[in-house]
């Protein structure tokens, strides 16, 4: 039996690492609910599976895109504290607990949501990848398993890091995480890598599960990837009328089969969520509801508008005051039958409280002290205002003084700081889009670099690329590094004119020179400077051979000569003369360095021995 079929509970990791209870298992391995001891904090750890951590290549693969999954901060995603091993080849990764429960528990309670509910846990399921996909890190697994709904209402996704090791357990040799397939998107069905693009049509296709309460599509192995290679999407409104259309337009694009054709980024699609929810879709139960639902704990987020929904707590609280009634009954009639029937009108009438004062409150915890009451808190406006973040109650009526039970208390609430048009930044200096932000009553959030066709130091993607964000949202930016350098061919001993074509076709401007060289025959391309790699559109010098600078020559014998004598014959040929007395006087050439008859270069320097 292997190690994760075990029980780890009570087992602690690397000294620090306290395992507490297991949370779930999959094919990766296992989680744990765990304690750091070092900062005294909650965690989960993931602990992978021997047959997973036994490949060493895989293994490498996962520490790099743990790191990767490390450098990721986002109020939406899992943070990623840590990464080790332990002496017997146990590999971990420690994460951010989350207290509450995934996306598929809600769906096999719930079949499907709100359209309200779905647009807004996907909007913050996309903020999260576009941030991914801003570092450099795509998901490649995005599905209700991996989408987590804290008790507060937070949604975050969870194995960034990991899916790296969930495509290659899926992709490879007896790949084995089959449930994965049903959001794998068609490129990937292919055989093709997975993209940020893939990660778009995973949220459409979770997106609609959501709206619907059935996956993609239905199927396993070969069948199902060929069916998903091929098959167009399907919009949600045809398998559940009630979906609205602006919903069908997301998960449409969303899933387009081609690439290009879809969200040209995942803050796209959270951009168009967002639009919609706050503009069209019908109010619904806040998302910490769902959480409430399967915990059986009492739900304190208020439903809105009429909607509104008692919480678990206000149902007891009428149950013991209806059985007190009761009981009040009994009592009254013993008094009428005594002639004090003027008491019962007294005894039945609805109480009396106070009306709390909620101004100021978040929504969830305004509802939940009317609630208390007996009183139903109720949406009467939506109004943006500066400075004061979404779902705080602005304006309440009556507020304050003594009402029956069950009176209505009507509520402004915020629906969040103004809205603001981003302004478009492509093209522009970082200096200059941070100051167009400031204007817009924006500002600059994550920044990358990456090599584009905008000149260096130029904005060459921003996100999102329009569209209204509200007061003090963030724009992502992405600085150019200029083009992508590119390889100069090698060209050395062709014609000049096939040399020149080929420079040409790899992006370059030619210019031509000429050079002695002494390695390329004259009149073939010597070579090119500089030699690369460069920009494209760089203009690049091809030089033309001119041959050696110096003829090769055979030395002469000048033995036996006057020192005179033998330096004018070296000069005749081209050659250089210079006088070494090797036996302590004389006039007459003894030897020569090089020897005579051996090749020589024109304007070479000959030694002459003099004796």
């Amino acid at each position: 039996m292997s190690r994760l079929m075990q029980d780890l509970v009570g087992q602690t990791l690397s000294g620090r690492y306290r395992l507490i209870s297991r949370l779930s298992t999959g094919g990766m391995g296992e989680v744990y609910r765990s304690h750091d001891v070092l900062l005294d904090r909650s965690v989960a750890v993931k602990v992978l599976h021997p047959s997973l951590a036994h490949d060493p290549e895989l293994v490498e693969r996962f520490k790099d895109e743990a790191r990767a999954a490390a450098r990721l901060t986002h109020p939406n995603i899992v943070a990623v504290y840590d990464w080790g091993s332990t002496d017997d080849q146990t590999y971990y990764m420690v994460m951010e607990y989350v207290a509450g429960n995934d996306l598929r528990d809600v769906l096999v309670a719930r079949s499907s949501l709100e359209p309200a509910q779905a647009a807004d846990i996907m909007a913050a399921v996309c903020d999260a990848l576009a941030a991914a996909h801003a570092g450099g890190l795509v998901h490649r697994d995005v599905k209700p398993e991996n989408i987590l709904i804290a008790r507060d209402g937070t949604v975050k996704v969870a194995d960034f890091g990991i899916a790296v090791v969930a495509d290659a357990d899926r992709t490879g040799p007896g790949g084995g995480i089959q449930g994965t397939l049903r959001y794998l998107s068609p490129e990937q069905a292919q055989g093709f890598e997975a993209s940020w693009a893939s990660d778009v049509w995973a949220s459409g296709a979770v997106l609609s599960e959501l709206l619907t309460g059935l996956p993609p599509s239905h199927g396993a192995g070969a069948d199902l990837l060929a069916r998903r290679a091929e098959e167009q999407p399907v919009a949600p409104s045809r398998l559940a009328p009630q979906v609205p259309s602006q919903l069908d337009e997301i998960v449409l694009k969303a899933c387009a089969l081609d690439p290009s054709r879809r969200f040209e980024d995942a803050s796209y699609m959270a951009h168009a969520l967002k639009r919609i929810s706050v503009r069209s879709l019908p109010d619904a139960p806040s998302l910490d509801s769902l959480v409430a639902e399967l915990t059986g704990e009492i739900n304190i987020t208020a439903a809105r508008g009429p909607r509104t929904r008692r919480r678990r707590k206000g149902r007891i609280r009428r149950f013991l005051w209806g059985l007190l009634k009761l009981m009040l009954l009994l009592v009254v009639l013993a008094v009428v039958a005594l002639g004090g029937a003027r008491a019962a009108p007294f005894l039945f009438g609805p109480a009396t409280v106070e009306v709390p004062e909620v101004t100021g409150l978040r929504l969830a915890v305004a509802a939940q002290r009317a609630d208390v009451l007996g009183l139903e808190a109720r949406i009467a406006e939506r109004r943006r205002v500066p400075s004061t973040p979404r779902n705080r109650v602005i304006a309440q009526s009556p507020s304050g003084g003594s009402v029956k039970e069950g009176t209505v208390v009507s509520l402004v609430v915020s629906a969040g700081p103004p809205l603001k048009q981003v302004p478009p930044l492509v093209g522009k200096s970082r200096s200059a889009a941070e100051r167009s932000l400031e204007r817009a009553g924006l500002v600059v959030g994550r920044t990358s670099e990456r090599y584009s066709s905008e000149k260096a130091g130029a904005v060459a993607v921003q996100i999102p690329a329009g569209g209204l964000l509200e007061l003090g949202d963030e724009v992502a930016l992405v600085i150019s590094k200029g083009p992508r350098p590119r390889e100069v061919p090698a060209i050395a001993g062709l014609d000049i004119d096939k040399a020149a074509k080929q420079v040409k076709a790899a992006g370059f401007v030619v210019t031509l020179s000429k050079d002695y060289s002494e390695e390329v025959a004259k009149g073939k391309a010597a070579e090119t400077r500089p030699a690369g790699p460069l920009p494209a559109g760089s203009e690049v010098e091809l030089v033309l051979s001119l041959g050696p600078r110096f003829e090769v020559l055979d030395m002469p014998d000048v033995r036996g000569l006057s020192a005179a004598e033998a330096v004018a014959s070296l000069e005749s040929s081209g050659l250089r003369g210079r006088t070494v007395d090797s036996c302590g006087g004389g006039g007459v050439v003894a030897d020569t360095d090089p020897i005579a008859g051996t090749p020589v270069r024109e304007n070479d320097v000959v030694a002459l021995f003099l004796c």
